[in-house]
């Protein structure tokens, strides 16, 4: 089954390839159901180690001091290679805790797959267990080499088969220019949850060349949410706030 993967940095969208359709999947929440999975990780340390959770299961933790919401696990990427640390737990390794994020993401794929996620049960999507999960994946313009190594790492360590890397302001063009059936240059702008991106793409007869491309690595949602919250409590003040005071005033800002 071939899936195309939007791995945010405050949300990570999957739709799938099916027959000509491209359905986005829902995801289950304690509230019903959303069309995105959070890319939040939750830690909390137990006498043996380490405790795990991710995506809606990471967010339900947020009112429980006794753990540590990580948000936008896609900014440590930055500068990280496969041995880096995160700036607390000491052992805890990026590149580890993004492979287990992509493998509860797939697991919540795979589980709502096969309850008939993709509409009505009589035109509905459904995978044997043996059946490869292919996907595409879309990166931000100005991701780097070692981002691009660690993303594509993670899917292929959780079991994905991975078809390649499309710069997502460069996806959304071809999008467009598939959708309007438009030609000429198509100028794209990405403001995401960590950066700002931006796409030259030129379209002709079904074909897509990308003219250029130009992106800010640490700029996006994430900031104008922390400037928000700063505002509403004065600068210096956020880190006098509990983990779970902070998560929820700065999903306040972001809504």
């Amino acid at each position: 089954m071939k899936l195309g993967v939007d791995f945010g940095t405050t949300r990570i969208v999957v739709a799938a390839a099916d027959r000509g359709n491209f359905p986005l999947l829902p995801f289950e929440t304690a509230d019903g159901a959303a069309d995105w999975f959070p890319s939040l990780a939750a830690i909390r340390a137990t006498g043996n180690g380490f405790e795990y959770r991710f995506g809606w299961d990471a967010w339900q933790t947020q009112t429980d001091a006794g753990w540590i919401v990580l948000r936008s696990l896609k900014r440590y990427l930055h500068d990280a290679g496969p041995e880096t640390t995160l700036p607390f737990g000491g052992s805890i390794r990026v590149a580890d805790l993004l492979q287990r994020m992509t493998k509860a993401l797939r697991d919540a794929i795979l589980k709502r797959i096969r309850s008939r996620a993709f509409g009505p049960p009589s035109a509905s999507t459904k995978i044997s267990h043996d059946e490869p999960l292919e996907v595409m994946l879309g990166v931000p313009a100005n991701a780097n080499s070692n981002q691009r190594f660690l993303t594509i790492d993670a899917f292929r360590k959780a079991g994905f088969t991975v078809l390649g890397m499309l710069n997502e302001p460069s996806a959304a063009a071809i999008e467009f220019t598939h959708r309007h059936k438009a030609k000429g240059k198509i100028l794209v702008y990405d403001l995401g949850g960590g950066t700002f991106d931006a796409s030259v793409v030129e379209a002709s007869d079904g074909r897509h060349a990308v003219v250029a491309c130009k992106g800010i690595s640490q700029l996006g949602g994430d900031d104008f949410d922390f400037n928000l919250a700063e505002l509403a409590l004065g600068k210096g003040e956020l880190f006098g706030l509990q983990m779970d005071q902070l998560f929820r005033l700065l999903e306040e800002c972001r809504l």
